[in-house]
């Protein structure tokens, strides 16, 4: 299957991502952002020319815009608070995201200018991962309010929210299907083991029909959808790696693949290099990695999709 368009994520160790795109018609990776901040949880503006984005290159988690060359980066948050999970509305002029103004981690929007924010809920408990409708109409988001991370639905007209899910466990990361009908999330629960095992799963608008795309020990997380909405995109340590990598998976056949590319920009950036050991020297690179650490040659986070 030849694959098109492009997709940001970001990339590299702890306290030390950085921003990446790769073309998928030539797989070519682009770095888009370079310092020894954090920057990431990156998603396109719905037009595909410029790209919201988290740093904490003035002191704190702030949210960000650039071009889509990486270019022009301006800040659209002011920095003094938390800010984070920040995602575009449909006519890409405004940014929703979720922060502690308030002392507690609430909804917001704003302006890409920096301008008219507005905070969207109120409640006492944990408001996060918002993420608007195509129609502009409603929010979905993440909450605490019921004691479990769960899926809640904001109604814009109806000042009113709603919630979708029912889980003894987290959700994570809501996001609309590309025509509205259809919400992709993350759901997890904490195994025998003490780790939590993290799904791919999928459900109606209105929270019915709810089923799982993924069944595999581990993390399956950071899932988006492709732009024509009968693919989806996530990131997985399933394949026996060190660290998550990009996962591809067709909605209606089920089939699913690592998204390959060249990762020697991404082992660059994190200062990845061979052991220095006797035993170690002419070791070939594939078994070499095996050896290092997890995680040592950076995670692959937030992928997100543009025509």
């Amino acid at each position: 299957m030849k694959l098109s368009g492009t997709i940001v994520f970001s990339s590299g160790k702890q306290g030390d991502y950085d921003i990446f795109s790769l073309n998928l018609n030539d797989r070519i990776v682009t770095q888009l952002t370079d310092s020894d901040h954090w920057n990431d949880a990156p998603r396109w503006s719905p037009d595909g020319s410029r790209i919201v984005f988290l740093t904490n290159r003035t002191g704190t988690q702030d949210v960000w815009v650039m071009n889509a060359d990486g270019s022009n980066q301006q800040p659209v948050t002011q920095p003094g608070r938390w800010h984070t999970a920040p995602s575009w509305s449909p006519d890409g002029k405004k940014i929703v995201f979720c922060a502690n103004y308030d002392g507690n981690i609430n909804i917001y929007t704003i302006n890409v200018d920096g301008s008219d924010r507005q905070q969207i809920t109120t409640h006492e408990g944990m408001d996060y991962t918002p993420s608007f409708s195509p129609d502009g109409r409603k929010i979905v988001f993440v909450s605490r309010r019921s004691g479990d991370s769960n899926i809640w639905i904001y109604d814009c007209a109806r000042d009113a929210a709603e919630q979708l899910t029912h889980f003894e466990g987290r959700e994570y990361t809501p996001r609309f299907s590309p025509e509205g009908s259809r919400i992709l999330f993350v759901s997890g629960r904490i195994g025998y083991d003490g780790r939590e095992n993290l799904e791919i799963c999928v459900m109606n608008a209105d929270g019915t029909e709810r089923r799982g795309l993924t069944s595999s020990q581990g993390r399956n997380r950071f899932a988006s959808w492709a732009p024509d909405g009968k693919k989806i995109i996530f990131v997985s340590d399933r394949q026996e790696n060190k660290s998550g990598r990009i996962i591809m998976k067709d909605y209606e056949t089920g089939q699913a693949r690592v998204v390959f590319f060249s990762r020697d920009p991404l082992c660059a950036e994190v200062g990845a290099k061979r052991i220095r050991s006797f035993l170690f020297f002419c070791v070939p690179e594939l078994i070499l990695k095996k050896f290092y650490p997890t995680g040592y040659f950076g995670l692959e986070r937030y992928p997100d999709w543009t025509a």
